[in-house]
């Protein structure tokens, strides 16, 4: 069981900071193991957020200060009524890395291959980037 820092990138101009977050990693060995148990991290934080909206320690000065250096101060409202499916959320985030939407790097080494095997002891920090696709017309 292991500790790590996750950074999250978009490659656009909307969003162009780096989100940090730690997640808890267990019985990691591959890189599909890890893009499972992090999307698995997410689906839960995202569900437990749309349950636990508690507006009033969203608007502490630490939270509010926090936010500021992500770029963006909300209330983490989850708007719709439908949750996160975890099954689904798993498919498209291994489907995005098997088409190279998005980029992950252990420390300083990018993550190849679905099936390759890594330690997660010996890695200090992911950093998952989402890459945007360029816009416009094909003549």
């Amino acid at each position: 069981m292991r500790e790590l820092n996750v950074n999250v990138k978009s490659v656009s101009g909307k969003k162009s900071k780096i989100r940090t977050m730690k997640i808890m990693y267990e019985n990691v060995n591959t890189v599909g193991e890890l893009i499972k148990a992090t999307v698995k991290y997410c689906v839960n934080d995202y569900n437990e957020r749309k349950d636990n909206s508690d507006l009033l320690t969203l608007l502490l000065p630490e939270s509010i200060a926090d936010k500021a250096t992500q770029g963006k101060i909300s209330f983490n409202e989850n708007h719709g009524d439908n949750y996160a499916n975890l099954e689904k959320a798993e498919s498209d985030a291994i489907q995005a890395f098997l088409d190279g939407i998005v980029v992950i790097f252990a420390d300083d080494k990018k993550l190849e291959n679905i099936d390759e095997e890594i330690n997660i002891e010996n890695i200090d920090s992911l950093t998952f980037i989402k890459l945007t696709m360029l816009a416009g017309r094909m003549w």
